[in-house]
């Protein structure tokens, strides 16, 4: 009996434990808006919406002539829209309009606590209609680049929504529970057996969900006949190549798969600006430009 005991007394506070190391990670230092479109002479507005559940977000529209095609761009996780600076001015540039917005809990926006996907699924659902109700825009499709995190939701939204018509997904997850398991082992040396099995249940809890409904994987190949562009670094690892290397297989055609040799996560365009942009406006040149 008292070996019984033991047994669920160290089950219970390694349970305690590992829930309240997660819940501690949905809530990240906010990084400060550093820099606005005005250091890099893009003409800018700044704008707030609602993401569908009612959150407040921020963003900047980045436009010189509303009828041309429109791109949302999507940080990832602890950053904010200030991240895609450099890549927005390429596509600006290359002549396109855009809308980069801060996710709950990220930059200005409203909220407390990430959710790694479930719950930003709904910001970029704002950002889609925010967009939708400007009179000037164009009812055309748009295209969507996210990174990790936000290109893991630009997978998931547009799975369901038409009005993605293009999509780049640079460096995503293919499932979060998965991804969790892998971050507790990567940053904490926890196993699988039990500590995934208590994150997950912790997120549950905390968010209504399971973590293994974000599962872009299950869902990409929803976009056909829209075309898909899944970009990873070769030595990314955060988000294991094999699991950009599924994201690509389950896909259907039009789809493009883009491994850069020799990078980590997210180091895509900062290890070669020009070479990532000029495959970037490709793909939204062949698929998105009317």
């Amino acid at each position: 009996m008292v070996l019984l005991e033991s047994f669920f007394l160290i089950l219970f506070w390694s349970w305690v434990f590992c829930g309240v190391l997660f819940l501690r990670n949905t809530i990240l230092p906010r990084l400060p808006i550093t820099a606005t479109p005005a250091a890099l002479n893009l003409p800018f507005a700044d704008v707030r919406f609602a993401a569908s559940d009612g959150l407040p977000l921020a963003g900047w529209t980045i436009a010189a002539e509303a009828q041309r095609p429109w791109l949302i761009l999507c940080h990832g996780l602890g950053a904010n829209r200030a991240d895609l600076l450099e890549i927005g001015a390429g596509l600006f540039g290359a002549g396109y309009n855009l809308l980069a917005f801060d996710f709950r809990a990220h930059g200005e926006s409203g909220g407390r606590t990430t959710s790694f996907g479930w719950l930003e699924q709904r910001d970029l659902e704002g950002a889609l209609a925010f967009l939708g109700a400007q009179p000037e825009i164009p009812d055309h499709p748009y295209g969507i680049l996210g990174i990790s995190m936000g290109g893991a939701v630009a997978i998931m939204v547009a799975a369901r929504d038409e009005r993605l018509g293009a999509v780049i997904a640079d460096s995503p997850y293919a499932n979060l529970e998965e991804s969790i398991t892998h971050h507790l082992k990567l940053m904490y040396r926890l196993p699988k057996v039990p500590f995934g099995w208590f994150a997950t249940t912790a997120y549950r809890l905390r968010f209504g969900a399971w973590p293994g409904q974000m599962a872009p994987l299950a869902e990409i190949a929803k976009l056909s006949p829209r075309p898909v562009f899944i970009i990873q670094g070769e030595q990314d690892p955060r988000m294991p190549l094999a699991e950009a290397q599924a994201l690509a297989d389950a896909a259907k055609d039009p789809k493009e798969f883009w491994v850069v040799r020799g990078t980590d996560h997210l180091t895509t365009f900062a290890d070669n600006p020009s070479g990532y942009l000029q495959r970037v406006v490709r793909f939204f040149d062949t698929y998105l430009k009317p």
